[in-house]
């Protein structure tokens, strides 16, 4: 079996880059995306060096912090402050149930335009070298996944989604069969369900069927908690429990025990 462990949003804050180097370091974690728009990115980017196990992408992030691009090339996407428009209040709004009012809400020019300019940003940051691989953020309007999509064709960097589709993957989810739909379109701040989350015990109820197929993939978002975070996403208490997943003894012990070749996307 091959096991595609994945920590999104590297450098959203001091805190989550932190708890994310410590899951690589003290765990299983081997692929990571930046977000190259916040303000920690460039520490983020300071901490790639020396860790050439893991393969480093980036997490193309429309709904926190301010764009990359100058404001005013980017209206749509952003509040009166210049800050992106939140996920949240991008959901709620009724023009996005539907793809035409997607559109409408996230042109392409300017999602492109964005897209782009972050990406130029990770090549500033790492002097040159080029992420391992492309990966969307939050919530996933039509003209977002085509600007992935073109920005992956112009360089030949693979989009998460379609390489994992390509081979394959499955993860506990396929065998829980969770509506993401629901999910995705669902951000409201619920403390206790993010506390009483327990990936470690989905990877323990689903490891046979895990260990019965050729490709698996672990995600989630590990890190520590800060106000910058509590501030800036509803998706916050919870990180603490992917890290704890991710570095806990027993899935290390498993990926060991089992022969488990842990991989990133560059073997793809």
């Amino acid at each position: 079996m091959k096991l595609l462990v994945r920590g999104d949003d590297f450098g959203f804050t001091k805190a989550v880059t932190y708890g994310i180097v410590d899951a690589i370091d003290n765990g299983v974690l081997r692929n990571t995306g930046l977000f190259t728009n916040m303000p920690s990115s460039a520490l983020a980017a300071s901490m790639m060096d020396g860790r050439d196990e893991v393969c480093f992408g980036i997490d193309f992030n429309i709904v926190a912090g301010k764009p990359v691009s100058d404001p005013k090339d980017v209206p749509h996407l952003v509040d009166e402050n210049g800050n992106f428009i939140r996920s949240g209040r991008r959901v709620s709004d009724p023009r996005y149930q539907s793809e035409e009012g997607q559109n409408e809400l996230f042109p392409y020019d300017e999602v492109y335009r964005e897209l782009k300019a972050q990406y130029d940003r990770f090549l500033e940051l790492r002097n040159g070298i080029r992420p391992g691989y492309l990966h969307p953020h939050s919530i996933m309007p039509a003209n977002y996944i085509r600007a992935i999509r073109q920005l992956s064709q112009e360089t030949g960097i693979p989009f998460s989604m379609d390489i994992q589709k390509k081979y394959g993957f499955v993860s506990v989810f396929t065998f829980k069969k969770q509506d993401f739909t629901k999910t995705m379109n669902t951000k409201v701040f619920d403390p206790m369900a993010q506390l009483n989350k327990n990936p470690l015990k989905d990877v323990q109820d689903y490891s046979d069927q895990l260990l019965a197929s050729p490709y698996v993939e672990i995600g989630g978002h590990p890190g520590f908690v800060d106000a910058d975070l509590l501030d800036h996403t509803t998706l916050s208490l919870e990180r603490v429990r992917d890290h704890a997943m991710m570095t806990s003894d027993w899935i290390k012990n498993w990926v060991k025990d089992n022969s488990i070749e842990l991989i990133t996307y560059r073997d793809l």
